[in-house]
């Protein structure tokens, strides 16, 4: 059973002004939970016990608000990447000691979905496998990124990377590259699996608006 995770939560957030004009974008509420607080709780009840989050824009935002994790039952690390943008693999090659190189889930502050984790969590990849997404149908408002061939991704633009995953720490000590999907394009032995429920990228203001409408009804 895994029971570490890291939140991508250092995005800047520009296509959500001025909404983050003051705030990170996963401060910003959907219902009565901010982003960050939503994958904090759905991680914990699945059973996650150690959760690091990598800030930036405005960072100290979401520190305050999470806490060491004591709050959720857990412990909760901030890894600070400054002002600057560092992209997403190297947010992770950053803090990798933290996972004891034992795998690890990813995932993403700016996304809304019923995702449940549990089956994730308690998955074994296999041994040739450095990581396991999930993927979803590619929403008319993004561009895909994969297809599915024997439960792996292929090349293709069906279906989107929906910024949840398990990974093995080699995967980032294997390539260089400053961006995980940058990586996820050029390794081989990356299974998945197709989600069919509720998945959202909260990209912009009116799909926070959507979002918010739709949990209302």
């Amino acid at each position: 059973m895994i029971s570490q995770a890291i939140i991508l939560a250092a995005g800047r957030g520009k296509r959500m002004m001025p909404l983050t004009r003051d705030i990170p974008k996963a401060m910003l509420r959907v219902g009565n939970v901010t982003l960050i607080e939503d994958k904090i709780i759905k991680l914990t009840e699945a059973g996650i016990k150690k959760i690091v989050i990598n800030t930036g824009y405005l960072g100290d935002y979401i520190q305050e608000h999470v806490g060491d994790g004591s709050k959720y039952g857990i412990n909760i690390v901030i890894s600070d990447e400054g002002s600057m943008p560092i992209g997403t693999a190297n947010g992770i090659r950053k803090i990798i000691k933290e996972f004891n190189d034992k795998p690890f889930l990813v995932v993403n502050a700016d996304i809304w979905t019923n995702y449940l984790f549990i089956d994730l969590i308690n998955m074994s990849l296999m041994k040739e496998a450095l990581a396991h997404i999930v993927l979803a149908k590619k929403p008319e408002y993004l561009k895909g990124d994969f297809n599915i061939n024997n439960n792996k991704i292929s090349e293709g633009n069906d279906f989107i990377y929906t910024g949840i995953g398990i990974y093995k720490p080699e995967l980032f000590l294997n390539y260089t590259d400053i961006e995980l999907g940058s990586i996820l394009h050029k390794e081989n032995n990356i299974g998945a699996e197709l989600y069919k429920g509720l998945w959202d990228d909260v990209g912009t203001p009116d799909r926070l608006n959507m979002i918010r409408e739709r949990i209302a009804l």
